[in-house]
């Protein structure tokens, strides 16, 4: 997996980077920690600063564009960001009839 063409954009408003790039890969598009894990290690900065936006793939192609940001400090992250929503167990909510 590689990642190439990296452009920024400050975005001083919000304390974050813009960071567009093209990913190539051999099997599978790759999941957002893999290239959460891979953008870090090319920016050399910690992966919870770095927020995945988009990954677009096209169909058959080996390659995709990455749309990430780059924040400044985790607690504006925090506040940026939107909140992923947890999926509860129906199973374990139901109380057992009789």
């Amino acid at each position: 997996m590689q990642l190439s063409n990296l452009s920024r954009k400050e975005e001083p408003m919000l304390s974050r980077t813009m960071v567009l790039g093209t990913l190539e890969f051999e099997k599978s598009t790759p999941s957002y920690n893999e290239v959460t894990a891979l953008l870090a290690s090319q920016l050399k900065t910690d992966e919870k600063l770095i927020a995945i936006r988009h990954v677009y793939s096209h169909f058959g192609a080996k390659k995709a564009r990455v749309e990430a940001y780059l924040y400044s400090d985790e607690a504006k992250k925090q506040l940026i960001e939107p909140k992923v929503k947890v999926k509860k167990d129906k199973k374990a909510k139901e109380p057992a009839k009789k």
